[in-house]
């Protein structure tokens, strides 16, 4: 069985057209088409350096991001998402009910380098609006704010709400129900 493989908790719904293995997949995309940001469901089945067959839930094509659903975060669905980004030199948020987890990679050998990095991880997510190309994006509390799709960097002002953790920002996006989320999105103003 491989890891990304359906549990007999999650309860399969259909989205556009698209079998999804639970309704928090579902929620997911939902929050994804709010945010105008393309993605495609389970595109690739990966093999990672531990033997594991790993399927992440959703590939963010133009910010070169990966979304992975869990019912429950534990210990395990944390080492191999740290693993899967090793392996794979890229970017992870791993989202449960509860919380989200913001897997990236630190690199010590200059942004253009793959192969000089260290995969940190933060429960702090955040959601930013780039000022330069009014693109939404996730980035964790630690610092790397660039905007995913234009690589622009302006700090912390891009910021925008809390996707998860504290409330230092604005606002927090509870995704727990789709209302909550199309209602979240009612209410700001981009």
């Amino acid at each position: 069985m491989s890891v990304g493989d359906t549990n007999k908790f999650s309860i399969p719904t259909i989205y556009k057209g698209i079998q999804m293995r639970s309704k928090l997949e579902t929620r997911i995309a939902f929050m994804l088409d709010k945010m105008n940001l393309k993605w495609s469901y389970e595109p690739k089945v990966f093999l990672l350096s531990s033997g594991i067959h790993y399927k992440p839930d959703f590939y963010l094509t133009e910010l070169d991001t990966w979304i992975e659903a869990k019912g429950v975060i534990g210990e395990n669905n944390v080492k191999i998402s740290k693993t899967f980004c090793k392996d794979n030199s890229t970017e992870l948020l791993l989202i449960s009910d509860i919380e989200a987890i913001y897997f990236y990679h630190i690199n010590y050998g200059g942004y253009d380098k793959k192969d000089d990095f260290e995969v940190e991880l933060d429960k702090d997510v955040y959601i930013g609006i780039c000022s330069d190309c009014n693109s939404y994006f996730f980035c964790s509390n630690l610092g790397n704010y660039h905007c995913r799709k234009c690589k622009v960097h302006n700090g912390d002002h891009d910021i925008k709400y809390t996707f998860t953790g504290s409330n230092i920002w604005s606002e927090k996006l509870d995704i727990s129900s789709i209302n909550k989320i199309g209602d979240f999105f009612k209410e700001i103003k981009v």
